[in-house]
């Protein structure tokens, strides 16, 4: 007699063939090959996005560089004129072409999501349960050197607030978190209006490079560093969660790849106690299931979060109470938040203009 095993689904009862040993390992290869496609398709929806914003940048500066020729005197106003409307109706034309790209994309990653195995165990820990006031800046502006970055500053940011910023890159996103926590080698400074921060405030930033693990230490050493007041046994405990295990914890952090980067600065923040946890495009180098660790962690975490994040799909899952724009130097709230993905794209686009 042939055997066969029944799973139901919530799709409705589901039949394999074989043995319960043949099943596993059949659903084995579904969830493989689902991954994929799911790994596939957020890929896609970020080269989509990429080329929106290129394009959109293009426009802008050939409509500044029309400008300019007509300023210089090298083409006459009506000229001008006929370069203006042509960069107008093809900006437009571009623009709804990559609307519906972005939004066949987004869709292909809704489709493709999946529930993956647990490999990480992220479990953020606020610092104080009490809603406080932690960063309070009025009318600040952020400077380096002569240049001006962004001016008179309006933010707040609470114990329970989670906050996303969006801008163009090289807008002061990054610059704007370096000089409100004061960092070392730093040139980016917060100069007049006001600024208020809780002087036991305990803030984590974990940027796009990873500065938070020291290259010079094992990763354990990190582990430690991180985290003195915890034991030994603990600590190797969390990272096995972060699939560190055995001799693998002596090794010596430089020789890490970007994931294994990820991973371990992750790991060195997932037991600590925090108010504040900044996250700098923290999705960059990450696989889908450590992505989806990241997201279950976020999300029972009752401390403040700002996060810096072309990732909409990221952003979308991370119940985002208040969006920023930085655009033409100012910070401005935005009119959508991530939880309206589609609209929260559009505005992502204006601010690359």
């Amino acid at each position: 007699m042939t055997e066969v095993t029944w799973q139901l689904t919530p799709d409705g009862l589901q039949v394999y063939g074989g043995n319960f040993s043949q099943y596993r390992e059949q659903k084995e290869i579904e969830l493989e090959v689902a991954l994929r496609s799911h790994e596939a398709a957020r890929k896609e929806l970020k080269r989509t996005q990429a080329t929106a914003m290129q394009e959109q940048q293009r426009a802008a500066q050939s409509s500044r560089n029309g400008r300019a020729k007509l300023l210089n005197g090298s083409i006459d106003r009506m000229a001008a004129g006929l370069i203006k409307t042509k960069a107008e109706v093809s900006t437009g034309t571009a623009k709804k072409k990559h609307e519906a790209a972005v939004a066949k994309a987004n869709q292909k990653v809704a489709q493709t999501k999946i529930k993956t195995t647990k490999v990480t165990s992220i479990q953020l820990e606020e610092k104080n349960q009490k809603r406080r006031n932690l960063i309070n800046i009025q009318g600040a502006n952020l400077r380096i050197s002569e240049r001006l970055l962004i001016q008179n500053i309006q933010l707040h940011i609470s114990s329970s607030d989670r906050i996303a910023i969006i801008g163009a890159n090289g807008s002061g996103k990054s610059s704007l978190v370096k000089a409100i926590l004061g960092m070392e080698n730093q040139a980016a400074l917060l100069e007049s209006g006001e600024v208020l921060l809780t002087p036991t405030m305990k803030a984590v930033y974990l940027d796009q490079t990873y500065e938070l693990v020291n290259r010079q230490y094992t990763i354990l050493e990190n582990m430690q560093a991180a985290n003195p007041d915890l034991s030994y046994q603990l600590l190797r405990q969390q990272l096995g969660h972060f699939l560190f295990k055995y001799d693998d914890v002596h090794k010596s952090a430089s020789v890490l790849s970007g994931g294994e980067l990820a991973r371990l600065a992750i790991a060195m923040i997932s037991i600590s106690e925090i108010d504040l946890l900044i996250l700098d495009e923290p999705t960059n180098n990450l696989d889908i299931e450590t992505v989806e660790q990241m997201v279950v962690g976020i999300n029972d975490y009752q401390g403040a979060i700002w996060v810096i994040s072309h990732d909409i799909d990221f952003l979308s899952r991370i119940n985002i109470t208040q969006g920023f724009k930085l655009r033409e130097k100012t910070l401005q709230t935005t009119t959508y938040l991530p939880s309206t993905p589609e609209q929260y794209y559009r505005e992502l686009l204006e601010c690359h203009k």
